[in-house]
């Protein structure tokens, strides 16, 4: 990986870049009092918007970190502590882990039915965290061996699969929600802007986790 991120710096930079971008993004959700606003007040959303807000903020919160990591990964690519990634990767695979199935404890222990989104968004970024610690395999001890190049392909395409359905459903004004992330405008102008601007990150995590594993297998 790190022959093939250091070969393309061009590539990597713009990576860097939107890694960066995408950060900047999650942080400005996470700390705007308007989004928390709107989506705790009663009238913003009958089926449960205290449910909403959270999986919002578990979506935003896991895609910082993961953002963090990766830039981690791609700035260092030959100085970075493989041990350390390596630990921070697992670590968030088991909190990924952990949180779902107290999720689904909770809701099931409070008799109320487990919101989709919030089980979808915690599955999706294990997947990506599982994705991340496959790609680093075999990078621990010396940089010999590493993941297999069949299943690297694979989740590769599945992320791009994934960025281009999310581009495809906001370009065809689709009025849903997509892995944890709302699609399409509420009653507020602001909401709807910022709706699509969260998926932002989740296009960029997509697109940057399958670069990784591109790396990977190239390298």
């Amino acid at each position: 990986m790190t022959e093939f991120v250091q070969e393309y710096a061009a590539l990597r930079w713009t990576v860097v870049v939107a890694f960066l971008f995408a950060s900047a993004i999650v942080v400005a959700r996470l700390t705007a009092p308007v989004f928390a606003a709107e989506y705790s007040s009663p009238q913003a959303d009958s089926s449960g918007s205290v449910d909403e807000v959270g999986a919002y903020h578990e979506s935003d919160a896991a895609h910082l970190i993961m953002c963090l990591v990766m830039l981690a990964m791609l700035v260092f690519p030959a100085e970075a502590n493989q041990h350390a990634l390596h630990g921070v990767l697992t670590a968030m695979t088991v909190v990924f882990a952990v949180l779902l199935v107290g999720r689904i404890v909770e809701w099931h222990n409070n008799g109320r039915m487990l919101r989709a989104d919030r089980v979808v968004a915690l599955g999706y970024h294990a997947v990506a965290a599982v994705a991340m610690l496959y790609a680093m395999s075999g990078h621990g001890a010396g940089g010999q061996g590493g993941p297999a190049k069949g299943p690297a392909i694979v989740l590769a395409s599945l992320f791009i699969a994934d960025a281009l359905a999310v581009v495809v459903a906001v370009s065809a004004g689709y009025r849903h929600h997509w892995l944890g992330h709302p699609i399409g405008a509420r009653s507020n102008p602001y909401s709807g802007a910022a709706m699509t601007a969260a998926l932002v990150p989740h296009v960029v995590m997509d697109l940057g986790t399958a670069y990784m594993l591109i790396a990977v297998i190239c390298g």
